[in-house]
């Protein structure tokens, strides 16, 4: 399958249709679970959900970044981050209460919901708390290894970009180093993005004779579908897809010179890597 620039119909016969089917969001059973505690089916998350954290994490981590950096000041970055907690606490509570291991869903849940009153702690609290914190999210990143399933690995790893920013703002409140847990998220999101990495393919609307009527290369409709799976073609879960319904140039049962990016960054929107995503990109800076 090449990948690349591809003349759209427009540029050949005057039209370009292009119509989206949409997503299809399988909700698949977990495996049994090989950790501590109580443990249930990972649950399938939908797109809004996962969305929704990815904006939180980016501003979140873009504050904590502003105020290492100056532009702010560590209570401002705390103000503005309980700011977006609550424009998503409800879909950000939603998601933690589906996952699928008991101690990662309480604590995350336990330090979301106390964030909003770290300002009124003593520093000696502020300094317990952000260590409570910060176990937790050595507690999810390590539980990642212990859970079998992408649907279960895609639950710790949206729940990374709701607890991984309060850590940091904790630790910097209490006046404790910040540079070896942000490391630990970095190696966390690029580990999660690596496994969710879309993997593509693509079904043109014609038979097998059509190429044989037709062996040079034509326009014809064609469904072009990316979904998140580590190991090509091996789909063994599904935990999203998106897919596009358009006309391309063919060659013999082949896209020519198709650009995938579009329906890539439609998979992406599916699965946690959109979180590690936006997570990275301040992360890194």
């Amino acid at each position: 399958m090449e990948r690349g620039p591809i003349k759209r119909r427009g540029m050949w016969r005057g039209g370009w249709r292009r119509r989206l089917l949409g997503t299809v969001t399988a909700a698949v059973l977990a495996t049994g679970l090989a950790v501590p505690g109580t443990a249930r089916p990972a649950q399938a998350v939908d797109a809004g959900t996962i969305i929704a954290v990815a904006q939180f994490a980016q501003a979140a981590y873009s504050y904590f970044n502003s105020a290492e950096d100056g532009g702010m000041t560590i209570e401002e970055a705390t103000s503005r981050i309980l700011v977006e907690i609550g424009r998503t606490r409800d879909t950000i509570m939603a998601h933690l209460d589906a996952l699928a291991t008991a101690e990662a869903r309480a604590c995350a849940e336990h330090h979301l919901l106390e964030f909003a009153d770290i300002e009124e702690f003593p520093l000696s609290l502020k300094q317990r708390w952000a260590q409570d914190v910060t176990s937790c999210v050595t507690l999810i990143n390590s539980l990642w290894g212990a859970v079998s399933t992408l649907t279960a690995k895609n639950q710790l790893g949206i729940a990374l970009g709701t607890v991984g920013p309060i850590a940091l703002v904790a630790r910097a409140q209490a006046r404790l180093g910040t540079t070896e847990l942000k490391n630990l998220l970095i190696g966390a999101f690029e580990r999660v993005q690596q496994r969710f990495v879309p993997y593509c393919h693509a079904t043109p609307n014609v038979t097998e004779v059509y190429w044989e009527m037709n062996p040079y290369p034509s326009w014809v409709d064609a469904w072009y579908t990316c979904a998140p799976a580590p190991e090509p073609p091996y789909w063994s879960e599904n935990i999203g897809s998106y897919t596009v319904y358009e006309m391309g140039l063919w060659s013999w049962g082949t896209p020519v010179n198709y650009n995938w990016q579009a329906v890539m960054d439609g998979s992406k929107r599916h699965s946690a890597y959109v979180v590690a995503e936006s997570a990275l990109t301040h992360l890194r800076a």
